[in-house]
């Protein structure tokens, strides 16, 4: 059931065994694991059914440090993120969730191996293959990759979900539900963790049209993303416990450089777009191991980005099969557009034959090869999310970013660029240009966040050391978990949808333990 906290006929006063903040994909996938139980669940997202200019504008913030993208990337609406994401799944590598004693603040406190059955149980909701994240995507379509050293480079493959709006996805079993509600526009203004026995209380919600209202519930879950969650803890007072909300921010930096080759067909057919149907996989280069360790520098990955010289034709054509396989009328199709696509059908038939038989990338002629490059950012307690003075038009204050880079990230890079660069050299497949202001004063200018704002309600054992322990609870606070980016300890290079959802379904399981356990004492 969508009800909608605009409207009159929708009370104020909601009650729930379980409240999940949040409609996006950490919040859904908990909400959809505990379809058809015993269990009633109320999911509570700020904004409606479909994007709203005057919700996201509840988004907007206040920069104090590096640009950090407040909007971009981010909505509030029924599918939250999952709406703007494009879909790209990878998985954390394994050191990523251990102890490094060059990264201080690192280490997760439970490894790969406890993470590794909700990995496949997330691949599944979000219609990936379960375990092809690195050569194997090759060996499926009769590829052999070139051969990088494993001392210096090593292949991982990211895989697209088929369906990543999981919003609109599942979006018919919410409505059947008998026991999940999801209210959309109520965004959640303050969430009660001043009972002096621990356990946390009510919740308010308000909306953009001035009504008020209150959540109770047995046990609730903050699913709001990497600032919301940390805002709506320092709005609600738990910082004033702990002072470790909101610090640790950190996003994937993400840096461009120039591929200069006279092989750019033969690196698209390696690292361009493969897939069958609605899976693709897009092959990428990740430093390796011993390089990190050796340099002691963070994890980051590369991805060869493949600018092509479209012609009107081939434009016309992709939009049309696009049309046919979302199963609508082609946008803007014009009867020229028809006699482009005549015009350069043997370029199509081809294009078509690669795509469609051989699940490989276009044949298109390109311009030019970028390399797109994310790195690790190392924890660090000064980069953080705090309180504005500045207020929105809830009459909240907003969110306060001083998002900060350290020379670690700095080293990473340089180390990468020139580790990647001398591979390519020695297989003569090109060189990196573009890459000096890395050692110039003004360096950080050279970076950009890639929406993936991570860790300001970072996992830990100890309180002092974060915000939720192993199972995504507040210390010292009973009934209240986060999910999402913002309890992962260190982000890795990773794309986190895919790592947010498996952690969301680990959560899951935890909840239906712990509300069966409470309903047997009651």
């Amino acid at each position: 059931m969508i009800q909608d906290f605009h409207g009159p006929a929708v009370g104020t006063e909601h009650v729930a065994d379980l409240c999940i903040v949040g409609a996006g994909p950490a919040g859904l996938a908990i909400a959809h694991r505990f379809l058809d139980s015993g269990t009633d669940v109320l999911v509570v997202e700020s904004g409606g059914l479909d994007p709203d200019a005057g919700a996201d504008e509840l988004n907007a913030g206040e920069n104090v440090g590096l640009p950090l993208s407040l909007r971009e990337g981010r909505t509030r609406t029924y599918g939250g993120t999952g709406t703007l994401w494009p879909g790209q799944c990878i998985r954390l590598d394994r050191s990523d969730l251990e102890a490094r004693d060059w990264v201080p603040g690192s280490g997760w406190p439970l490894d790969r191996d406890q993470l590794d059955p909700y990995y496949r149980r997330a691949a599944s909701w979000l219609g990936i293959p379960q375990d092809t994240f690195d050569e194997q995507a090759w060996r499926r379509f009769g590829l052999v990759p070139p051969p990088f050293s494993p001392d210096y480079v090593e292949h991982r493959s990211s895989m697209y979900s088929k369906h990543p709006d999981v919003g609109a996805f599942y979006r018919s079993d919410i409505e059947r539900s008998s026991n999940v509600r999801v209210l959309v526009n109520a965004s959640v203004s303050h969430v009660d963790t001043s009972s002096p026995d621990g356990v946390v209380g009510d919740l308010t919600i308000r909306s953009l049209s001035g009504r008020v209202g209150r959540v109770r519930a047995r046990t609730t879950v903050l699913c709001g993303g990497g600032i919301e969650n940390a805002r709506l803890l320092l709005l609600s007072g738990y910082g004033q416990r702990n002072d470790t909300v909101g610090r640790f921010l950190q996003d994937h930096p993400t840096l461009w450089v120039d591929l200069a080759t006279n092989r750019a067909a033969s690196l698209q057919e390696f690292y361009g777009w493969l897939g069958r149907g609605k899976v693709r996989y897009v092959p990428r280069m990740r430093l390796a191991p011993q390089v990190q360790s050796e340099h002691r520098v963070l994890n980051a990955i590369a991805t060869l980005i493949h600018d092509r010289a479209d012609t009107p034709g081939l434009v016309a054509a992709r939009e049309i099969s696009s049309a046919l396989q979302e199963r609508r009328w082609p946008r803007s199709l014009r009867p020229a557009d028809v006699r482009d696509v005549l015009r350069e059908l043997p370029r199509v038939a081809i294009g078509a034959f690669r795509r469609f038989v051989q699940g490989r990338p276009s044949a298109a002629p390109l311009e030019r090869t970028r390399v797109q490059i994310l790195l690790e950012q190392s924890p660090n307690s000064e980069s953080r999310i705090s309180l504005s003075s500045e207020r929105d038009q809830l009459g909240l204050q907003k969110a306060r970013v001083d998002w900060r880079l350290s020379d670690r990230e700095r080293r990473t890079a340089r180390v990468f660029v020139e580790v990647l660069d001398a591979e390519l050299r020695r297989l003569g497949l090109g060189h990196l240009t573009g890459f000096e202001w890395l050692d110039g004063d003004d360096w950080t200018k050279g970076f950009e966040d890639a929406y993936h704002p991570i860790g300001t309600t970072r996992m830990a054992d100890d309180p002092t050391a974060g915000v939720v322990d192993a199972d995504c609870r507040v210390h010292g606070l009973n009934g209240l978990y986060v999910c999402g980016t913002s309890v992962f300890p260190t982000s890795g290079y990773a794309n986190p949808t895919l790592t947010i959802v498996a952690l969301a379904l680990r959560l899951a399981d935890h909840l239906e333990t712990e509300l069966v356990r409470a309903a047997t004492w009651t």
